[in-house]
């Protein structure tokens, strides 16, 4: 099979732990592209977050961002939008901010919180943008493709097992062990890759997509191969056909070299 599309999740997959491309990877994306390869990057960050990356690797293809809420051109021009219903995501950070855990938006691609606190601090340094403080939030009509919990990671299952039970409707998926995304649940990696390949007229046996986490399992689901690297969680090495190297062993890169010869 001849593949002509590669799918890549940024964190803890392309990205090292201290949010680089490494530069064999940098390389080996270069050399498919020339080769005819369509390379897209699918990612839990905005656009905004994701952009560096996008024009470091010197892009002109799709981006999926938001973890499949949302897909953009390469002049920033929105072509596919999943939100929450306005009511619903105000409804979760009240719950929310009721129980003290820590909720926030994406509100015109911003990272947005009612109020600044340590786990906004945390955020902010793990993804290298900075937050929009709105003190009256609840008071907005919010329009954001999810909204993200953070809370230590031990908490998170009993976190996760009560939010389900009073929003059985959404979505629920952790990018990491201490970030818990609700979306709409027609929001997803997956079904933001169809519309991608569709634009490319490109069929799902075609494509090879790699990820790390549980936000990644249904553009896994969806590729005609699907690659977890070694670092990834357990759910998504249950949904790859193979199991490369870690991102801070530049498995990409050993990925490409191997299917995008």
């Amino acid at each position: 099979m001849a593949y002509r599309l590669l799918a890549v999740d940024l964190d803890g997959t392309l990205l090292t732990a201290d949010k680089k491309i490494p530069e064999r990877a940098k390389a080996a994306i270069g050399r498919a592209r020339e080769k005819g390869a369509i390379v897209v990057l699918s990612t839990g960050r905005t656009r905004k977050g994701a952009q560096r990356f996008y024009e470091e690797l010197e892009l002109d293809t799709l981006i999926i961002v938001s973890g499949g809420a949302e897909v953009y051109d390469r002049r920033g021009k929105a072509l596919y939008k999943r939100y929450l219903d306005p009511d619903t995501a105000k409804r979760l950070l009240v719950y929310a901010y009721g129980n003290g855990i820590h909720a926030q938006v994406y509100i015109g691609g911003e990272l947005t919180v009612r109020e600044r606190n340590a786990y906004t601090e945390l955020y902010e340094k793990h993804y290298g943008f900075p937050a929009r403080v709105v003190p009256d939030l609840l008071e907005k009509r919010i329009h954001t493709p999810k909204v993200l919990l953070i809370a230590d990671a031990a908490k998170m299952p009993g976190i996760r097992a009560d939010m389900q039970k009073r929003f059985p409707a959404l979505s629920a998926k952790h990018s990491d062990p201490m970030y818990l995304e609700f979306s709409d649940p027609g929001a997803d990696k997956g079904k933001a890759l169809e519309f991608v390949a569709d634009h490319y007229g490109v069929v799902r046996e075609e494509i090879i997509a790699v990820g790390d986490s549980e936000i990644d399992v249904s553009m896994l689901e969806y590729a005609g191969f699907a690659v977890a690297v070694s670092n990834a969680e357990t759910c998504a090495k249950e949904n790859a056909d193979l199991i490369c190297g870690s991102n801070e062993q530049s498995g990409v890169a050993d990925l490409i070299d191997r299917f995008f010869p």
